[in-house]
């Protein structure tokens, strides 16, 4: 059971390496091997896993340095993560600028490039990307106004000429599209680098005489004289706005806005409630207020009072609005209220019932709550609903948890994955999932055989990994291929306990009694931060033995291995691993140690009958190891 809640908690494992047929050798090996360990780097920057997607780069670098794609992938993670000396910063800037001056066609990596640049107020390289840009693609304003507004910039290095130039290049943009907002906005960006406030009136004037009765034109105005720092001048366009277009919800927004800056926070309410119950006002305008003003006063604790009757007394005028219920579940569950968060979700999905994500809120919602059956409940609904294997997998967890074993595998049953065009990673947890509800009923051969199917599906799901190692380590069954398992896990997630109690757990069980105690002593330092030295030899280990990782290096998995331990955040033991640390402790001959684990097991669960038979009797009978067939 000790890895049923972190199942629930990483439902969906993302995808692992596979391995090839065969390999070609020497440096084309290395480029072809480069060219997929990149496209896996890839693949896990786009599911979010960051520290993995580092580690694989690094790799495909290491193997073809001269590729200026791969270079700049790493070079990308490098700056954003933050990882690496001013040294290592400025090679990843230059393998940047590398990629995008090799192709200067390549509009994306240019982006990127300039993005970089400019935070790191590298004005110069901006301008001459855009430079580069408007080249290629002449055709495209956009480039354009951005290649101007850093010419401008020169200005304010004393270079008198800068604001002509970029005044040139608007005008010439103005003969092929005339006078627009985006043209109009940064026209008196520019000018203010002068100070030159009569100027930016004048542009601004000019954009508000190409169309003066225009709503939109008018709450545009208002907006750039907010930017001149001129909001008397705004306010009176706001007005100008709403007087045009009654339904017109970022003009009041707007107006309220311009009243919270001032202080003015009476007439900042009455501004917003005014245009929330206005019978002219759109429901659409109305919403995105609303939203905005939550936005703006959910961290003020105060204000939540007021907030909910707000809401409440949107439900009475628009009744029958699942936005409007989804939004008020979002309130709640933010100020931590997510029995009634859960609630309007639950409307949300009445409403709506084809809307995914107010299924998914409703069970996240009503499970922190700590309304188990409605979670159950609506993850077998929309198990019914939606092909995501989510939900049954989700709702079978959460049975499995409360230990009704025979409702779980009916959830997964109901739910047919044969021939559906499901991910390989989601078929593994999926599998995953089955193996332990069969394994907490007792049906170990087909609990196996479900575990067996999501690593083939997924050989990297290192949760299948584990559980599969764990209980064939408790089972003596297949000892081998179970250090073999756990050895994976670990060498993907190397900070995990979990993994690693479960290596010790499988060492004990084959006899390797001194290679149990040191990796349960992994584990116990993994609470007090004396990890490195230790972490260094399990990974060492690892590689000592015949093993399809074997050609990641230690060094390699050792960068991956603070951020999953961050990602983690272990506060203390469980029973179970205080448990396995006193017998192995026994084992190897110290009693009175083991007696302190078994009673630190005991204080987190009293009543476990097997721990208290260990305390009573203060030893264990030395198991004889389980030998392979």
């Amino acid at each position: 059971m000790k890895f049923l809640l972190l199942a629930i908690a990483g439902i969906i494992a993302m995808a692992g390496m596979t391995v090839g047929a065969k390999k070609p050798v020497g440096a084309d090996a290395d480029r072809l091997k480069a060219a997929y360990v990149f496209l896996e780097a890839e693949n896990r920057l786009r599911d979010g896993d960051v520290g993995t997607a580092y580690y694989l780069y690094r790799r495909a670098n290491a193997l073809d340095p001269a590729d200026v794609d791969i270079a700049a992938g790493l070079a990308e993670l490098t700056i954003v993560s933050g990882v690496g000396d001013s040294a290592e910063f400025e090679n990843a800037y230059q393998a940047l600028k590398k990629r995008f001056f090799n192709n200067p066609q390549d509009y994306q990596s240019g982006l990127r490039y300039a993005r970089v640049a400019e935070q790191m107020r590298r004005f110069d390289d901006v301008r001459d990307v855009y430079r580069q840009l408007c080249a290629a693609y002449p055709d495209r304003p956009d480039y354009s106004l951005q290649y101007a507004w850093y010419k401008a910039l020169d200005y304010r290095r004393g270079d008198s000429t800068a604001l002509d130039s970029a005044k040139a290049i608007y005008d010439r943009i103005e003969k092929g599209a005339g006078v627009d907002m985006n043209l109009t906005l940064h026209r008196v960006r520019t000018l203010s680098l002068a100070g030159d406030t009569a100027a930016m009136i004048a542009e601004i004037q000019r954009y508000h005489a190409t169309s003066p009765a225009d709503a939109e034109v008018n709450f545009t105005t208002g907006k750039m004289y907010e930017y001149i720092d001129m909001p008397d001048s705004a306010i009176g366009y706001f007005d100008r706005a709403c007087a045009l277009d009654s339904t017109m919800g970022e003009a009041y927004l707007a107006r309220a806005e311009y009243y919270n800056t001032v202080g003015d926070s009476a007439r900042y309410d009455t501004e917003v409630m005014h245009a929330l119950e206005s019978p002219t006002l759109d429901f659409d305008p109305k919403f995105e207020i609303l939203t905005n003003y939550t936005r703006a006063l959910f961290e003020d604790d105060s204000r939540h009072d007021m907030l909910t009757a707000l809401f409440n007394r949107m439900l009475d005028i628009h009744p029958g609005e699942a936005r409007l219920h989804g939004l008020y579940g979002a309130f709640l569950a933010t100020i931590r209220k997510p029995g009634e968060a859960a609630e309007q979700f639950g409307y949300a999905s009445d409403l709506e019932p084809d809307d995914e994500d107010y299924w998914r809120y409703r069970m996240g919602t009503a499970l922190e709550a700590g309304d188990t059956v409605t979670a159950i409940a609506t993850a077998g609904e929309a198990a019914r609903r939606f092909e995501n294997v989510y939900y049954p997998v989700y709702g079978a967890s959460l049975l499995t948890v409360g230990k009704q074993y025979g409702p779980a595998i009916a959830m997964l049953d109901s739910f047919d994955v044969e021939g559906k065009d499901y991910s390989p990673e989601a078929l593994s947890v999926f599998y995953q999932t089955r193996g332990d509800v069969l394994y907490a009923m007792e049906n170990r051969d087909s609990a196996f055989v479900n575990y067996e199917k999501a690593i083939d599906f997924n050989p990297a799901n290192v949760g299948a990994l584990n559980n599969a190692a764990y209980y064939m380590s408790v089972d003596g069954r297949d000892l081998d291929k179970a250090e073999g398992y756990i050895q994976r896990a670990i060498l993907a997630e190397p900070l995990n306990p979990t993994y690693i109690d479960t290596y010790a757990w499988v060492l004990f069980k084959k006899g390797d009694y001194a290679g149990a105690r040191k990796q349960i002593d992994v584990v116990l330092n993994i609470y007090s931060d004396s990890t490195e030295i230790m972490l260094a030899d399990t990974v060492a280990d690892i590689h000592g033995h015949d093993h399809d990782d074997a050609d990641l290096h230690e060094d390699e998995v050792m960068e991956v291995a603070e951020e999953v331990l961050e990602e983690i955040e272990p506060e203390t033991p469980s029973a179970e691993i205080f448990d396995h640390a006193g017998d192995i402790y026994f084992v190897t001959g110290e009693p009175d140690k083991a007696l302190e684990y078994w009673q630190q097991a005991l204080e987190i669960e009293p009543d476990n009958k097997t721990i208290k038979e260990k305390v009573k009797k203060k030893k264990i009978d030395i198991p004889a190891p389980v030998q392979a067939p």
